[in-house]
């Protein structure tokens, strides 16, 4: 059995969401919640897989002003400090400085990795909650498609 809400997210924006919206808009949630079950995931995962992407899909998705000035520092929290090991903590500094997501994006970033409850988070959960923050997002196709390269791509990344 696959037992984390980030492995039935990763399954279900791979064969579903990323493969074409005509596909993943004639699926009804029974039927989809009746083929992952069948791919081997549990009832409880697959409740809070939901979960997670409604709660994404109720974010503003528009490009919005952002106030927080450049070279600004996040501070992150004790409980997402726990959470978060360096190399995923400097992931999401890489991703913002390169331009791929915004500090506002970064939160939501950080907001969703937080929801999906796994003890240590890591440089792996982050590109791929990113490529779903960014795909869920309006206008930021550029900013998701660079994401894209960075998940499907073999391009390593580590903290110097």
């Amino acid at each position: 059995m696959k037992e984390t809400i980030f492995e039935v997210l990763v399954y279900l924006f791979e064969h579903y969401i990323d493969s074409g919206e005509e596909q993943a808009q004639a699926l009804e949630p029974d039927k989809l919640k009746g083929e992952l079950l069948e791919a081997g995931f549990t009832d409880n995962y697959i409740d809070r897989a939901f979960d997670w992407m409604d709660e994404l899909t109720r974010q503003p998705s528009k490009a919005v002003e952002n106030y927080v000035g450049q070279g600004s520092t996040r501070i992150y929290s004790p409980e997402e400090r726990l959470r978060f090991d360096v190399d995923a903590q400097g992931f999401l500094l890489f991703l913002e400085q390169a331009g791929i997501v915004d500090s506002t994006r970064r939160e939501l970033i950080i907001d969703r990795v937080m929801a999906l409850g796994d003890s240590v988070l890591s440089v792996e959960h982050i590109k791929w909650v990113a490529l779903m923050v960014l795909f869920s997002q309006s206008g930021m196709e550029g900013h998701y498609s660079q994401m894209e390269e960075l998940v499907y791509g073999d391009i390593p990344f580590e903290l110097h």
